[in-house]
């Protein structure tokens, strides 16, 4: 008993159990530190999908216009591949002519619609084409 009684007296061995805590502590910290740095590069890689999803759909509404100017009555072929990404082109016809274009890169999907007033007289090409609206979804 007296033995037991000194080590505890002198705190031999305290150092250990101070170096173990500081150890757990500091792998904590990292494992923290990689969850974070993880979570920010998702959501860059979130970010920058978003953003070339929506150039994809903005191109294809602009090519959806050059092609109605050329021929009123074309009707699109989807989906239309572009780098890591696509996008596809639903026209209704109408008064306005509505253009959905939803462009998608990985899992982000972006969608642009245009209503246009197309303006043609029979057997003749389009004399003008007029954006009536363009809203981002």
């Amino acid at each position: 008993m007296f033995h037991l009684q000194t080590r505890v007296a002198n705190q031999s061995g305290s150092s250990v159990l101070f170096a173990l805590t500081a150890m757990l502590l500091l792998g904590l910290l990292g494992c923290g530190l990689i969850m974070l740095g993880s979570i920010e590069l998702s959501m860059a890689t979130n970010y920058r999908d978003g953003i070339a999803a929506l150039y994809l759909a903005e191109a294809g509404a602009k090519r959806a216009l050059v092609e109605l100017h050329y021929n009123p009555g074309w009707k699109p072929s989807n989906p239309y591949y572009e780098g890591s990404g696509s996008y596809s082109l639903k026209i209704t016809d109408g008064s306005p002519v509505t253009i959905e274009a939803i462009g998608t890169v990985h899992r982000s999907v972006r969608k642009v619609v245009l209503k246009v007033t197309i303006i043609s007289e029979a057997g003749s090409p389009v004399s003008s084409i007029t954006i009536n609206s363009w809203n981002y979804h």
